[in-house]
């Protein structure tokens, strides 16, 4: 029989107490790490999240703006643009006397390029800023008969057309700053429905 004083002295259990103190701690910082690998991925999956969001605004002034385009050189006047502004670029900001004409004259090719925002449309609370500058014009040779399509398709007895190309540079928004760029060509053929 052990005496108490056999059992003060025996320490064979002090080494599994210590080693599963260790195991603990290990555990505790693999724990810890995974922890902060998962908010490190927790932050990429929302910078990705508001990239995305200003990267697909500023898409949309690419595909919306040569709507406003090809209406403004179909209706080539004015008075007309100014009267369906409203149906043209739903939800865009223009001044109603002065920022429709200049956008116009710009389109039209009567005034020079000027580098400030001409369309700005709100989405979801974010903003998408487009510029539009008109690079050139070129005369279009060639009909329908020229390229064995007979008198079939768009501009049926056309002997060719003008095409008028823009730059159109649109800027993104989304939440905390991010902001993306998207820079795109157009190409608007007189009399030829168009925008994208």
């Amino acid at each position: 029989m052990k005496t108490m004083k056999s059992y003060i002295q025996d320490e064979s259990g002090s080494v599994t107490i210590v080693t599963a103190v260790l195991i603990l701690v290990i555990l505790t910082l693999l724990g810890l790490a995974a922890m902060d690998d998962t908010t490190v991925e927790l932050q990429i999956a929302g910078n990705d999240q508001r990239s995305r969001i200003a990267f697909y605004n500023a898409d949309s002034g690419v595909y919306g703006v040569p709507k406003i385009i090809s209406r403004i050189v179909d209706i080539s006047n004015p008075v007309g643009v100014a009267a369906e502004a409203d149906s043209i670029a739903a939800g865009a900001a223009w001044d109603a006397t002065t920022d429709r004409d200049i956008f116009f004259d710009q389109v039209m090719g009567y005034d020079p390029y000027d580098p400030a925002q001409d369309v700005v449309m709100g989405q979801g609370g974010f903003s998408t800023q487009v510029d539009v500058e008109r690079t050139r014009s070129r005369i279009l040779a060639g009909g329908g008969a020229e390229f064995a399509s007979g008198t079939e398709g768009i501009g049926v007895g056309a002997t060719g057309g003008v095409a008028v190309y823009y730059e159109l540079d649109s800027w993104g928004q989304s939440t905390l700053g991010a902001v993306s760029n998207v820079i795109a060509d157009y190409r608007k053929v007189v009399g030829v429905p168009g925008g994208l």
